[in-house]
Protein backbone atom coordinates (compact mmCIF):
# COMPACT_ATOMS: atom_id res chain seq x y z
CA UNK A 1 0.00 0.00 0.00
CA UNK A 2 1.04 3.37 -1.00
CA UNK A 3 1.59 6.81 0.66
CA UNK A 4 -0.67 9.05 -0.22
CA UNK A 5 1.85 12.41 -0.41
CA UNK A 6 0.86 16.28 -0.75
CA UNK A 7 3.96 17.95 -3.05
CA UNK A 8 3.87 21.55 -3.74
CA UNK A 9 4.76 25.31 -3.08
CA UNK A 10 3.03 27.99 -1.87
CA UNK A 11 4.01 31.91 -0.81
CA UNK A 12 4.73 32.78 2.49
CA UNK A 13 1.28 33.54 3.10
CA UNK A 14 -0.07 30.01 2.49
CA UNK A 15 -1.44 30.93 -1.11
CA UNK A 16 -0.72 28.34 -4.29
CA UNK A 17 -1.63 30.45 -6.81
CA UNK A 18 -2.82 34.22 -7.79
CA UNK A 19 -6.51 34.54 -8.28
CA UNK A 20 -6.47 34.11 -12.02
CA UNK A 21 -4.54 30.43 -11.26
CA UNK A 22 -1.25 31.90 -12.08
CA UNK A 23 2.31 30.38 -10.83
CA UNK A 24 4.40 32.88 -12.65
CA UNK A 25 5.99 33.66 -9.18
CA UNK A 26 7.14 30.56 -8.10
CA UNK A 27 8.20 29.71 -11.69
CA UNK A 28 10.46 32.79 -12.48
CA UNK A 29 12.36 32.47 -9.26
CA UNK A 30 15.86 32.14 -9.73
CA UNK A 31 18.30 29.32 -8.86
CA UNK A 32 15.75 26.24 -8.01
CA UNK A 33 17.73 23.27 -8.50
CA UNK A 34 16.67 21.07 -11.69
CA UNK A 35 16.75 18.37 -9.51
CA UNK A 36 14.59 19.42 -7.45
CA UNK A 37 11.85 17.03 -6.47
CA UNK A 38 13.32 13.89 -7.96
CA UNK A 39 13.66 11.80 -5.63
CA UNK A 40 10.06 11.74 -4.07
CA UNK A 41 8.53 12.62 -7.29
CA UNK A 42 10.02 9.40 -9.24
CA UNK A 43 8.22 7.44 -6.36
CA UNK A 44 4.73 8.88 -7.12
CA UNK A 45 2.72 5.99 -9.68
CA UNK A 46 -0.22 8.08 -9.48
CA UNK A 47 -1.78 12.06 -9.21
CA UNK A 48 -5.02 13.14 -8.21
CA UNK A 49 -5.59 16.75 -9.40
CA UNK A 50 -7.89 19.40 -9.98
CA UNK A 51 -9.13 20.31 -13.80
CA UNK A 52 -7.72 23.82 -13.22
CA UNK A 53 -4.24 22.80 -11.99
CA UNK A 54 -3.87 19.66 -14.79
CA UNK A 55 -5.31 22.66 -17.61
CA UNK A 56 -2.43 24.98 -16.46
CA UNK A 57 0.62 22.28 -16.63
CA UNK A 58 -0.85 21.16 -20.07
CA UNK A 59 -0.76 24.83 -21.47
CA UNK A 60 2.70 25.49 -19.63
CA UNK A 61 4.68 22.29 -20.69
CA UNK A 62 2.43 20.63 -23.74
CA UNK A 63 4.92 18.12 -24.38
CA UNK A 64 6.06 17.60 -21.18
CA UNK A 65 5.01 14.68 -18.88
CA UNK A 66 3.64 15.49 -15.89
CA UNK A 67 6.11 14.06 -13.69
CA UNK A 68 9.31 14.49 -15.77
CA UNK A 69 10.58 12.05 -12.40
CA UNK A 70 8.28 9.21 -13.58
CA UNK A 71 6.65 9.88 -17.08
CA UNK A 72 4.75 6.87 -16.70
CA UNK A 73 3.21 8.41 -13.56
CA UNK A 74 -1.17 8.15 -14.09
CA UNK A 75 -3.09 11.34 -13.66
CA UNK A 76 -6.44 11.69 -12.40
CA UNK A 77 -8.07 14.65 -13.01
CA UNK A 78 -11.37 15.49 -11.10
CA UNK A 79 -13.87 17.16 -13.27
CA UNK A 80 -17.35 17.00 -13.97
CA UNK A 81 -16.81 18.32 -17.53
CA UNK A 82 -16.76 15.54 -20.66
CA UNK A 83 -13.37 15.08 -21.72
CA UNK A 84 -11.16 11.89 -23.67
CA UNK A 85 -8.91 10.52 -21.21
CA UNK A 86 -5.47 9.38 -22.52
CA UNK A 87 -2.61 6.48 -21.69
CA UNK A 88 -1.60 8.62 -18.91
CA UNK A 89 -4.74 10.85 -17.96
CA UNK A 90 -7.91 9.92 -16.96
CA UNK A 91 -10.89 12.46 -16.00
CA UNK A 92 -13.24 11.75 -13.36
CA UNK A 93 -16.16 13.03 -11.56
CA UNK A 94 -15.41 10.19 -8.57
CA UNK A 95 -15.06 11.61 -5.23
CA UNK A 96 -11.85 12.42 -4.23
CA UNK A 97 -11.85 10.76 -0.78
CA UNK A 98 -13.12 7.37 -2.42
CA UNK A 99 -10.24 7.93 -5.50
CA UNK A 100 -7.51 7.98 -2.98
CA UNK A 101 -8.94 5.36 -1.07
CA UNK A 102 -8.68 3.07 -4.18
CA UNK A 103 -5.59 4.57 -5.49
CA UNK A 104 -3.99 3.95 -2.74
CA UNK A 105 -3.96 0.07 -2.92
CA UNK A 106 -1.71 0.54 -5.77
CA UNK A 107 1.76 0.41 -5.59
CA UNK A 108 3.41 3.04 -5.07
CA UNK A 109 2.94 6.54 -3.70
CA UNK A 110 -0.08 9.01 -4.46
CA UNK A 111 0.72 12.46 -5.37
CA UNK A 112 -1.61 15.05 -4.48
CA UNK A 113 -1.34 17.91 -6.57
CA UNK A 114 -3.24 21.37 -6.52
CA UNK A 115 -5.10 23.32 -3.99
CA UNK A 116 -7.83 23.06 -0.93
CA UNK A 117 -10.49 21.35 -3.28
CA UNK A 118 -8.36 18.43 -3.57
CA UNK A 119 -6.59 18.45 -0.59
CA UNK A 120 -8.67 19.50 2.38
CA UNK A 121 -11.25 16.23 1.78
CA UNK A 122 -8.18 14.23 2.09
CA UNK A 123 -6.66 15.75 4.99
CA UNK A 124 -10.38 15.60 6.37
CA UNK A 125 -10.84 12.20 5.89
CA UNK A 126 -7.49 11.58 7.27
CA UNK A 127 -5.52 10.16 4.70
CA UNK A 128 -2.54 12.38 3.68
CA UNK A 129 0.32 10.67 5.06
CA UNK A 130 2.90 13.28 4.35
CA UNK A 131 3.44 16.95 3.16
CA UNK A 132 6.12 18.11 1.48
CA UNK A 133 5.80 22.22 1.21
CA UNK A 134 8.35 24.42 -0.41
CA UNK A 135 7.49 27.89 0.98
CA UNK A 136 8.44 30.51 -1.57
CA UNK A 137 10.36 33.74 -0.35
CA UNK A 138 7.24 36.01 -1.79
CA UNK A 139 3.66 37.18 -0.08
CA UNK A 140 0.85 37.61 -2.83
CA UNK A 141 -1.83 39.19 -0.87
CA UNK A 142 -4.41 36.97 -2.17
CA UNK A 143 -4.67 34.05 -4.38
CA UNK A 144 -5.91 30.32 -3.73
CA UNK A 145 -4.90 29.29 -0.80
CA UNK A 146 -3.72 25.31 0.01
CA UNK A 147 -5.39 25.25 2.58
CA UNK A 148 -9.51 25.22 3.44
CA UNK A 149 -11.12 24.94 6.91
CA UNK A 150 -11.32 21.49 8.76
CA UNK A 151 -14.06 20.25 10.80
CA UNK A 152 -11.08 19.02 13.64
CA UNK A 153 -7.66 19.58 14.00
CA UNK A 154 -4.84 17.37 11.94
CA UNK A 155 -1.58 17.17 13.78
CA UNK A 156 1.22 16.32 11.36
CA UNK A 157 5.07 16.00 12.89
CA UNK A 158 7.89 17.87 11.25
CA UNK A 159 10.73 15.13 9.75
CA UNK A 160 12.80 18.23 8.18
CA UNK A 161 13.68 21.31 6.86
CA UNK A 162 15.87 22.36 4.69
CA UNK A 163 16.92 25.21 1.77
CA UNK A 164 16.24 24.31 -1.66
CA UNK A 165 17.66 27.64 -4.01
CA UNK A 166 15.39 30.30 -2.74
CA UNK A 167 12.91 27.84 -0.93
CA UNK A 168 12.27 26.46 2.49
CA UNK A 169 11.29 22.67 2.62
CA UNK A 170 9.24 21.93 5.32
CA UNK A 171 8.37 17.77 5.33
CA UNK A 172 5.79 16.98 8.01
CA UNK A 173 3.98 13.39 8.52
CA UNK A 174 1.18 12.73 9.77
CA UNK A 175 0.43 11.69 13.44
CA UNK A 176 -1.54 8.85 13.79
Amino acid sequence: MGKIQFYGAISLDGYLATTDDNTDWLTTLPNIPATTGQAVLSQMTNAIMGRVTYDYVAKLAPDMPFNPANPAMHSYVLTRQARLNTPTVTFTAEDVVALARRLQLSTGNLWVVGGQHVLTPLLAANLIDDLYLQIAPIMLGSGKRLFGELASPRQFDLTAAHTIGPLAELIYHRVR
